[in-house]
């Protein structure tokens, strides 16, 4: 990772306090500077800046860098992450000069008179640090799969060809290259880049992990849950409105090859596969990969759901467990009742109690593979610590810096 000078760190270090009360606001303020631009625009949901869920995560990422500029090599993590969401929303070099400008601007403006260039001069070349350790490693993604047959960088033309409903929420969406080429391995787990002109706004990109099995040639499947306002403060799900209200067979989209690092573990050792809600989409990959590449390696999978209404791919599953020669499942259903059958459709009531998750499985060298929304993750990842599970362990969807700590921050209340 390149250095910054001794200078800029300390004068970094120095006003970082400063920028800390303000942080939100900096960070709010980078974002409106950003969104001017309506090829930046494409690259961020509004409702996530509206919840404020994507300013507090670049806010601690910006804190959790300034802290670490001095030992970068601890943040490779985080570096690594950001370069493959930057890989995954096909960013340019353009893009980060952008940010770049809009934080600098930001910062200025909070400090006023007192942004001397000194100080503008020290954020400058921090920033420009982080950009070229970034970008580089971008590329080596951009590359990775241009060797494989069929590989692609870039986008490629695919055609939507059926929507099948899931649940009450959630609906499957087949893929196919336009060409009628032979689709290249992926790997289990990963997601699919999707760029949407959603009309009334426009151009927009989207991630969705692929839920079909990987030695699938034929076609790409995602699977996607409708993100409903919770209230009028908070807009409707652009991508996943426009993909259930509008998108129908026969439309095209331009797809980016498959990326990203949660995917299947490589070698015999048993799993335990634990989805939350829609969740258990780069986990019914996997599982479904199992069943032709390794029918015979332990599985444990359990997926926790709100109720019936709910409950996606349960037969898809229960058929995937009966190929395999070690596995089971467990589905459980926080709501009981209407047509849910008790040892049928559900085999618990609740959520999955981590301390119950350990002390019932058969391997205790079992890698834990957790992906859901963000409580439950937070719930069930220290929970497995809590048990003894040791970090190296547990694996999970990266989100982003206030993520980074589910190994180690403190338990949530159950």
């Amino acid at each position: 990772m390149p250095m910054l000078s001794s200078q800029s760190i300390a004068t970094v270090k120095a006003t970082a306090p400063a920028l800390r009360p303000h942080g939100l606001n900096l960070v709010v303020r980078t974002y409106e500077l950003l969104l001017r631009d309506p090829n930046i625009r494409m690259l961020f949901d509004p409702a996530r800046q509206v919840n404020g869920d994507q300013q507090h995560i670049f806010a601690e990422t910006v804190i959790a860098y300034v802290n670490a500029m001095d030992r970068l090599d601890t943040l490779k993590a985080t570096v690594k992450h950001l370069t493959i969401q930057q890989a995954l929303l096909d960013a340019q070099p353009q893009h980060y000069d952008a940010i770049a400008i809009a934080l600098i601007q930001a910062i200025h403006e909070l400090f006023g008179k007192d942004a001397v260039r000194e100080i503008t001069s020290a954020w400058t070349e921090a920033l420009d640090v982080l950009h070229q350790e970034s970008p580089g490693g971008t590329e080596e993604l951009y590359h990775a799969s241009e060797p494989t047959p069929a590989g692609w960088r870039g986008y490629r033309p695919f055609r939507l060809q059926r929507i099948i409903p899931e649940s009450s929420q959630i609906n499957s969406f087949y893929l196919a290259p336009v060409d009628g080429q032979p689709l290249p391995a992926f790997k289990a787990g990963q997601y699919l880049t999707l760029r949407l002109t959603v009309p009334d706004y426009g151009p927009l990109l989207r991630h969705y992990s692929i839920s079909s099995a990987a030695t699938e040639q034929a076609y790409y499947r995602i699977s996607v849950k409708r993100e409903d306002a919770p209230d009028t403060s908070i807009p409707t799900g652009l991508g996943s409105g426009y993909l259930h209200r509008q998108a129908m067979p026969g439309i095209l989209f331009d797809v980016a090859p498959p990326a990203g690092v949660f995917t299947l573990p490589e070698g015999s050792q048993p799993l335990v596969l634990i989805a939350g809600g829609i969740g258990i989409t780069p986990l019914l990959s996997m599982l479904e990969t199992l069943v032709t590449s390794q029918p015979n390696r332990p599985v444990r999978f359990i997926h926790a759901v709100r109720n019936y209404a709910h409950h996606a791919f349960s037969s898809e599953v229960r058929a995937a467990i009966r190929k395999l020669g070690h596995a089971s499942a467990d589905f459980f259903y926080e709501e009981v009742g209407g047509d849910a059958v008790p040892g049928v459709n559900y085999t618990q009531v609740g959520r999955p109690d981590p301390a119950w998750v350990v002390r019932t499985n058969p391997n205790p060298e079992a890698l834990y593979l957790v992906c859901g929304p963000r409580n439950f993750m937070r719930y069930m990842i220290q929970g497995l610590r809590l048990q003894g599970v040791p970090a190296d362990r547990i694996l999970y969807e990266f989100f982003g810096a206030t993520d980074e700590d589910l190994l180690t921050a403190e338990p949530i209340a159950a």
